[in-house]
């Protein structure tokens, strides 16, 4: 059940998913970021960032897949309260996430988070990036697919990318049965699957030493997570 990544789709993944689960999905992931360490991740990520930025413009940071934008607005108001000058653009291509975003994104007064509805594989800046990040979005494609974002995101992400995603593994799988037990059955399906289509560690680690150039830190993290780094620049600390 664990040995390979799973092919299924979650119902998250079609276009005409019903809003009403769309709407409790994310809620659901919104709860998983903030206790169960997708947003710690990426603050750990950007405080890193900061400490080896020599410029006085903001951190330049792609976000891809947003969802709900819960993540992009935690890690703003932290780093806004560190004095760290961060600029996120955010990408989510389903209208439902869209609109539960910018909802959000108004709420928060947060005026460092632009929400764009694109696609990450024809997405193309008038800038480059300093950083791109993913939080439980990879594990929605395919391998080939993944490598093929990669190269993508190395013509226009000048440092690196933040895999921030699941470790699948029947540990973690276990965690999400008591955490959606009294969830929508559409999210008990998707929060299930989403585990199944998730990564191991050395797996993960193979398959970015496919990428040309690069360096590669693939660790697992508190708790049920992975964390993959991958550095464009020759020498910097992972």
């Amino acid at each position: 059940m664990f040995e390979k990544r799973s092919a299924q789709h979650e119902f998250l993944d079609s276009p005409d998913c019903d809003p009403a689960l769309a709407a409790e999905s994310y809620r659901f992931m919104e709860k998983v970021n903030r206790f169960f360490g997708g947003a710690r991740n990426v603050r750990r990520f950007i405080e890193k960032a900061a400490a080896a930025h020599k410029s006085a413009s903001p951190i330049r940071i792609l976000d891809i897949g947003s969802g709900s934008c819960d993540i992009p607005i935690a890690v703003s108001r932290w780093a806004r309260g560190r004095g760290i000058p961060v600029k996120f653009t955010c990408l989510e291509i389903f209208d439902s996430a869209v609109k539960i975003a910018r909802a959000k994104i108004a709420e928060s007064g947060e005026t460092s988070i632009e929400l764009l509805q694109e696609d990450v594989f024809t997405h193309c800046p008038s800038e480059p990036y300093d950083y791109a990040v993913a939080s439980m979005c990879f594990h929605h494609f395919e391998d080939e697919k993944i490598l093929e974002l990669m190269r993508r995101l190395r013509t226009f992400v000048k440092r690196g990318v933040l895999i921030n995603d699941l470790h699948r593994s029947f540990l973690t799988w276990l965690g999400a049965v008591p955490m959606t037990a009294f969830s929508h059955e559409g999210v008990k399906h998707d929060s299930r699957l989403s585990i199944r289509r998730g990564f191991k560690i050395r797996e993960l680690r193979e398959l970015l030493m496919r990428l040309d150039d690069v360096s590669v830190s693939v660790k697992p993290t508190w708790l049920f997570r992975v964390c993959a780094t991958v550095r464009f620049e020759k020498g910097q600390k992972l």
